[in-house]
């Protein structure tokens, strides 16, 4: 996410909606390991954002990359007719996933970031550093 000017001019509704999202994710990955299933990733994150004071995003948490996006594997997502079973799948050693919850802010639109992780058998690493803060561009 990127912000056009001074890291003192952000609005508190941006800095609120980025600080739920980034808390959101690392929530999420702290809960991930091998067996557990998809869904209740899922429920991590869109709890906590709901407890923000937000509506719900009306997607999934996240899903597995592979060859392609969204190859094969479980669903980081809610039990939702639309998903079928794939939120009931497990998540896998080794597995690649997204994290990438969005909020949809009263004045600015939408906030939101996708970090991609890899699932260890600890838990999971964050393929690149997460983004914590805006990018600011003055």
């Amino acid at each position: 996410m990127w912000f056009f000017g001074k890291k003192e001019e952000v609005p508190e509704e941006l800095r609120h909606a980025l600080e739920t999202i980034v808390n959101a994710i690392r929530l999420a990955a702290t809960q991930i390991k091998p067996g557990i299933l998809g869904y209740k990733i899922d429920a991590i994150a869109r709890e906590y954002i709901l407890s923000r004071g937000y509506a719900e995003y009306k997607h999934a948490l996240g899903h597995p990359v592979g060859l392609a996006d969204h190859d094969g594997g479980s669903l980081l997502g809610p039990l939702w007719e639309r998903y079928g079973q794939i939120p009931y799948h497990p998540i896998l050693i080794n597995q690649v996933y997204t994290l990438e919850p969005s909020i949809k802010t009263k004045s600015f639109g939408m906030v939101s970031l996708e970090e991609m992780i890899v699932v260890t058998e600890e838990g999971c690493k964050f393929l690149v550093p997460p983004q914590d803060d805006y990018i600011y561009l003055e």
